[in-house]
Parts: structure tokens; sequence; C-alpha cells
């Protein structure tokens, strides 16, 4: 009889999949024993993947594959979350005259800079998941993180089968308690380019995060005639970097190292960070080759954690967008493009500028106004080659560009320097771009949605005595921004809170205290905090109006807001008018009816909407957008800067019934607060017989 988990596999495969490869490498000990045969590797970027023909890939096991004739395949990876620190013991000595060290198995080099960090498999970012459309994903998430619980979310995946796959704590799972295991394992759908990261705290920051990039066939792929290389190694994800632990920048000190903003940026967990003295770490640079007269797709992945956006620039090449978080859109150049945490631009860039030997710079750096040091940036390589398959080495670069070396020519996302008013201005909107063709199901744009839902994004203000010295011992959460600013995040005066189980896997009653009471003000400035799950339900199939509006007080943080399992088409973004400064309600009131009227005009003036799963919405601004509420379940709304998350900038949209949502599998894990009754008297009986015994014991004696 067949081993019960073989079994299972078997029945997977059946029908739907032709894998009879050894597995990447026979050699590794982690993982399922019986998966084992379709275990991945772990360093799908460094080059060694990037040729490998379809064929050659199944032989051997390899899911990042080119997928055209691709048979289904199941991709497994054994990922082990655990602390380690930057050039430690693996490194050797990397950053002390031995720049080989630095390809070391094991070692994590960052910025250079040492210190403590979370990674999985002892890498930052964590292995790149690259596979085709309709592949089966398994990820067996093994915590020995020391006191810590974890939970991974695969950002941007609708997860429309899978609803309790997301990997959002207490919403779609449980926490996963250190030393346990739990297996995600879902469709590899739809295509596009998207990332996972943990969920908890603040792990995303400290390394928990890694690329995911399936592809669909090239034959139907739309933009094919635009590139002619789409390799595995091209992948890029950038990461915003403190040199301390990211816990110790919550909830902010007073008095030393105030505030929250990034001291460098990694490209692919590398960066070389060099001292306001010149001193340099001597660490080495992330590097992409190209060879002279092709044209390269690469995969930008915001993975930063902070408000602060960053601006990407190619040193003298221009960047070819094709596709938005997993959607294709109208083709157009830039010269630079702003990026927000959760966002992914998929570009082409032609090689034509250098020969073979030649290199570039690619920068990223901190774009926001409310920061006063803009010298914080992070550099990575692009390398001309002569052999598109040349052994990956270090290259020797010239003087490393500042901050200010490069212009911002015609910028992507700018809403951070333009106001979003003119279509025709080189700082480009996202509301300015559109999607290559119109949606799939136009009801999105119908003449008038089923529901409008305006969402106050803003921050109750505490002082010290409301927080610490008078607050009834009630443990609000905060952050200390900066000196003198105690704040809880809210949207619509709730700010948001966990309940202790999962509310779509377990059926049970919310507990009174995290319950919003009626006496809620859905006014963004309103003096009394209401800390509550806040839960807005809608019907499954509606079609709602969501407009994102900035009510804080300085109106100076972008709020890059990420809607789980579902997409948003952009309709409007713009600056506040100064004349509404002081009384936005009324403007929203304006706005809604404006829309009102301009609904039915949406096919024609807003026929092909960009498509994204994160907004950033602009400093003192406002984005409108549609969503077709189509996937049933408990989808979290957020701000995906870390910080505002952690103090309740978020909602649960819940979409249909529970009897349309799909069910957890059998044995899912499950997790509620224990509180059994106490009653008076209860231990009487042992207290006695334990009064009786000891007291025959001393009388013995």
């Amino acid at each position: 009889m067949l081993n019960r988990k073989l079994l299972a596999v078997f029945i997977v495969c059946v029908g739907s999949c032709f894998q009879f490869g050894l597995g990447a490498d026979p050699n590794r000990f982690d993982g399922d024993p019986i998966l084992k045969d379709f275990l991945q590797p772990n360093h799908i970027t460094n080059g060694d993947y990037d040729f490998l023909t379809t064929q050659d890939a199944e032989a051997r096991g390899i899911c990042t594959r080119p997928c055209d004739g691709a048979k289904p395949m199941i991709c497994y990876y054994h990922f082990t979350l655990e602390n380690y620190a930057t050039v430690g013991p693996a490194c050797g000595n990397c950053t002390n005259g031995s720049p080989n060290d630095c390809n070391n198995k094991h070692c994590v080099t960052a910025d250079g800079f040492e210190r403590a960090v979370l990674t999985i498999n002892r890498q930052i970012p964590g292995p790149s998941i690259q596979v085709c459309l309709f592949d089966t994903i398994v990820v067996d998430v093994h915590n020995k993180m020391l006191g810590k619980t974890v939970t991974l979310h695969w950002h941007g995946l609708y997860q429309r089968f899978t609803p309790f796959m997301d990997g959002v704590q207490f919403v779609t799972q449980c926490p996963i308690l250190h030393n346990t295991k739990f297996r995600y394992k879902f469709p590899g759908v739809p295509d596009g380019s998207f990332f996972y990261h943990s969920h908890i705290g603040l792990q995303k920051m400290e390394g928990i995060e890694g690329s995911l990039i399936i592809r669909e066939p090239k034959s139907v792929d739309k933009t094919t005639h635009l590139w002619d290389y789409d390799l595995p190694s091209h992948a890029v994800i950038v990461t915003d970097w403190h040199h301390d632990m990211t816990d110790q920048k919550y909830p902010g000190f007073l008095h030393t190292n105030t505030g929250n903003f990034p001291e460098s940026y990694l490209i692919n967990g590398k960066n070389n960070y060099v001292y306001p003295n010149g001193t340099s770490l001597n660490a080495p640079y992330a590097q992409f080759n190209v060879k002279r007269g092709s044209r390269y797709r690469f995969r930008l992945i915001g993975g930063s954690c902070l408000s602060c956006p960053y601006l990407l620039t190619v040193e003298k090449h221009k960047m070819l967008l094709i596709a938005t978080d997993g959607t294709y859109c109208e083709p157009e150049e830039y010269d630079t493009i702003t990026m927000l945490a959760g966002d992914r631009m998929d570009v082409v860039i032609n090689a034509k500028e250098g020969n073979a030997g030649d290199s570039f710079w690619i920068q990223v750096k901190a774009a926001c106004s409310n920061f006063n040091n803009t010298n914080i940036h992070g550099e990575a390589i692009l390398h001309y080659v002569n052999d598109q398959r040349p052994k990956y080495q270090a290259v020797p670069m010239g003087q490393r560009p500042n901050s200010d070396t490069y212009g911002r020519g015609k910028s992507l996302n700018a809403g951070d320097v333009g106001d979003c008013s003119d279509p025709n201005s080189d700082l480009v909107c996202m509301s300015h771009v559109n999607a290559l063709e119109p949606p799939v199901n136009p009801i999105v744009l119908k003449d008038q949605a089923d529901f409008r839902l305006p969402l106050k994004i803003n921050f109750h203000l505490f002082n010290e005595d409301s927080l610490f010295w008078n607050d009834r011992d009630q443990y609000h959460h905060w952050e200390l921004p900066a000196p003198g600013i105690l704040a809880s995040a809210v949207i619509n005066n709730r700010s948001f809170e966990f309940t202790p189980f999962p509310l779509l896997t377990q059926i049970a009653p919310i507990p009174a205290h995290l319950r919003c009471p009626d006496k809620c003000s859905n006014e963004a400035n309103s003096t009394d905090l209401c800390e509550c799950t806040h839960i807005l339900q809608y019907p499954l199939g509606s079609v709602g109006e969501i407009i994102f509006i900035d009510f804080t007080p300085n109106g100076n943080f972008y709020h890059p807001m990420h809607l789980h399992g579902n997409d948003m088409y952009i309709i409007e973004q713009g600056k506040i008018p100064a004349n509404y400064a002081q009384d936005i309600p009324r403007f929203v009131d304006e706005l809604s009816a404006r829309m009102d009227s301009e609904g039915p005009k949406l096919t024609s003036t807003r026929g092909k909407p960009v498509v994204k799963d994160t907004i950033g919405n602009i400093p003192a601004g406002y984005t409108v957008v549609r969503v077709h509420f189509n996937n049933p379940g408990f989808w979290f709304l957020h701000c995906h800067f870390i910080f505002h998350t952690d103090v309740g900038m978020g909602l649960i949209l819940q979409i249909g019934e529970k009897y349309q949502m799909r069910g957890p599998p059998a044995f899912f894990p499950r997790c509620n607060n224990f509180l059994p009754p106490v009653y008076p008297h209860e231990f009487d009986e042992f207290i006695r017989s334990e009064y009786t015994k000891r007291t025959l014991e001393l009388d013995n004696q």
C-alpha cells in the first residue's frame, strides 16, 4: 500500500503533472522527505538558471523554466526562518580584503553593516519563487525564530480557491508558533510579478520577504514583442534598511535615534554602505548582466516597509513600463520610477548604451518631503557582457553616485512632487496610466457603483496624560514617529485590532471589547478613539467605489494602501485643493457628487483604468478606485507602511456570507483566548485532601 503522503502527492499529479526529476539538490536535508523530488533551489536569481530549456528544467525537477509547452509541476520550497546576523562567520573575510568570501554559502552581507537580522534559509531576501502559470506552489514554513510567531502573505495573489492561505494572522489563519511548521499550498495563479513577506509585526523589514514570479507562456504574453529576455536573475526586490533591529524603532525613541526613516537601501539584499566621511564597508553590489542589442524584462518589486518612497534610476537607460502589480498596461517610457511599499513594476531595459565590459549604476534613493536627510540611497550594477551566460563575478566600478547625481526627468508615480492634475506633465501619476485592455468584466465601470466607501486616513493624537498618566490602564497601541508626537493610526476614526482567532476559518463570537460600538464616530477628527475589529460587509458580486482621503494634519505622508484578494481600478488621483484644507468633508461631498455625475461616462473617459492591488495615496491627496468584489472571504485592507499597520491603519472587508466562502482543509490549526470560568471554592476538595494528607504526614513523624 502506498504511503498516505505519497498517495496524496500522486493524486495531485495524476492527469496534470509529469515530474520525475531528482530534485534541485539531492544533498539537502531540509524539507519533507516525501516531497524531496520537488524541492526547489534556494538561489534561482544567481544567474545559473537563466538559460535552462523547458525540457532540461523539467528533467531536473526545476520549476523556473520557459513556460511554452511546460507541463504543470509541483514546486516545493522549504523555508527555515531563524535569527541570524549580517557579515557573520559564514562571510569569512568578505569585507576585509577577501571579496570572494562574500559568495560563501549562508553569507548575508546586506550593506556591510553588522547587525542582527531574521532570515529564510540564511539569505536576504528569501528564496525567489519562480514558476509557470498553473503550477502548484507548496511552501513549508519552519519557524525557528526565538520567541516569535509568523505568517507569510503572498502579496498580490487573489487566493480565490484557497482564501485560508492568504497568510494574515487572525484573519485567515493562526500564527505559526516557534518550532512548528505550517504548509502553504495554492495554485500558481494569476501570472505576474508578486512577492511574499511576513505579515506579523516588523519581521518583513528584518529580512522575511522574497520575490514570487508566475510566468505565462511567452506565446500568449501580450508584451512579448517588446522584450527578448525575461531572466530569473532580473527579478529585483528593493528593501529599505535600518542598522538596528526594527523592533528598536517601535514605538520609537524620544532622545536618541529618533524617527523611523531608512539608513540605507538594499537591492536584492545587497549594497555597500558608505559613511558620511567617505569610509566604505566594502560590501558587494547586486549585479545584473545584459548583452548589447537585446531588450530585457526587469521585474521591480517594492519590498520596502516605510512611508518614504524611493526613486529608481538606471544610469543612461530609460525604462519602458509594461505592467503594474501583475497586470499589463499601455507601454510608456520613463527616466525614473517612484515606488512605494508593495508596488510592482515590470519594465523593459534596452541594452543599447554600452559595450561588453561597460557598467552602469542602478540607484534607489529616498524621495519624501518630510525627511531632511535626502542622501540615503542604495546601488546595484547593470553590467554589459559578451556571453549571455557568464559566471557572475564582482565588477570594479567608479565613483559611487550621490543622491543628486541623476535628474528626475520623466517620472512615473510622481505624486510626491506633482499634483496629478496634468495628464501631459512629465510628473506622471498612476491615474494617468492606462491598462493595456479594458476590464475583463466591464461591470466594474457600471454607471453607478453599488456603494461608495470614503476612507478617511488619519491619526489619533495622544498626550502624555491621556496615554500614560490618566489612561485607566487601557494600553493603547501607539508610536512615536518624532519627538512630541504620540499617535495611533485610524481609518474613519477606528484603529484596527485583530481578533484572537481567524475570522475566515473559525466560527466564534468576537469579544465584546473588540466590537466596534455604534457610537464610534466616522468623523476623521473625532476626539473619541475607537480601537476595535473594524469589519465592513458587502454582498458578493457588488461593485464598490472607494475614496481614500488623507486627513492627516500636515499631509506629508504617502499611504500605500493594499487590498488583499481583489484588484483596484484607479479612476482618479489628486491633491486636495488648498481652499478645502480646513473643510475636507466638503471636498469629499463635492467629489462624490462629481463621481455620480461622471459615472455614466466612465467607459469613455476612463475605459482602461490601470489595475493595482497597492495604491499610493499621495500626501494631502485622494484616490478614487472601483472594485468588483467577486472573491468571497475576509480581506484585509491596510496601509503597507509597516508602522502604520501595527498601530491600527487597517480594516477588514467581508465579501459575501460565510456559507459562500471556501472552508479550510481538515486539521487546520485553531486558536483563541483561553479564559475558563472561575468558581468560588472550586479547589476546596483538592485543598482539603492535600491539607488532610499533610496533617497525617506530620502526625506520623
